[in-house]
């Protein structure tokens, strides 16, 4: 069974694919909570369709606003809101949220006080944040340090991992977790694979970031859960394990850091049995 631990689909054809091809775990990840609404719904349709009998797979969400949406939306959108939010039975993390300067050299400033809300509401709620980085190394880890340093423990994930090796020995002694994308087949981020070869086994994810972002051989091609399973294989070779034991690695790592998924997932099993 994989694991698409990060995605951004639509339709219930894309989630159907997923488990037809053996992915039997999503998190459709939340970008803004405008959006919340249509996300939650399409969870729901999944779990009526396992209801039944179908090979549908098991999908949440998560609740949050992307950096790109930091400047439009801070004047709207406060910490009591994303707790909120947070509060639906699908929603099991915190974000996507996080700093990017490469495209929001902008609007640092909002990018860091939308962070830093999304951190509070992490420490309020007990949920692991969902972090998008790129080109904020340093102001990230000052963010979270403080976020450690008010709540005492925080949990999460650098989504979509590019960062150094250097980056990657600083979030882990938060214990975050860091999360391989098709990327790491790509001949351009040999680097970026090189980091997930030595970085604890217990704290690796995989995901698309469909529709971005299409491992090899999918590369130009519009990305879907369905390819998650190539990533899967370069992790596998790169840390000398089968694909299968990659799959079930990557698994439980993923119900131990979404604990809030974990207990829905016995829960509905119970509630099955």
């Amino acid at each position: 069974m994989f694991t698409d631990s990060h995605c951004h689909i639509e339709d219930d054809e894309t989630a159907l694919r997923a488990a037809a091809a053996g992915v039997s775990v999503l998190l459709n990840a939340g970008r803004d909570l405008d959006e919340a609404a249509a996300q939650l719904l399409l969870c729901a349709k999944m779990d009526e369709r396992r209801q039944a009998g179908e090979d549908a797979p098991q999908m949440w969400t998560s609740a949050g606003i992307h950096p790109d949406s930091a400047k439009a939306k801070l004047a709207r959108i406060c910490v009591a809101e994303i707790v909120q939010a947070a509060e639906n039975p699908y929603a099991v993390a915190i974000g996507e949220c996080g700093l990017d300067y490469h495209y929001g050299a902008d609007c640092i400033a909002e990018q860091k006080e939308m962070f830093a809300r999304h951190i509070e509401t992490a420490g309020i709620t007990g949920l692991p944040l969902m972090i998008h980085q790129r080109e904020a190394e340093a102001d990230m880890l000052e963010l979270l340090r403080a976020g450690v340093r008010r709540f005492g423990k925080l949990t999460g994930v650098i989504h979509c991992f590019t960062s150094t090796q250097a980056f990657a020995d600083a979030v882990r002694e938060f214990g975050f977790y860091i999360s391989a994308s098709g990327i790491v087949t790509f001949k351009s981020g040999a680097a970026v694979a090189e980091v997930f070869k030595s970085y604890p086994a217990d704290r690796i994810l995989i995901e698309t970031d469909s529709p971005y972002l299409a491992p090899v051989p999918y590369r130009g091609k519009t990305n879907e859960p369905a390819f998650v399973c190539k990533t899967a294989e370069k992790i596998a070779a790169i840390r000398g394990l089968t694909v299968e034991e990659t799959a079930r690695i990557t698994t439980d790592n993923f119900f131990n850091l979404y604990q809030k998924a974990a207990r829905r997932r016995s829960d509905t099993g119970r509630a099955r049995a």
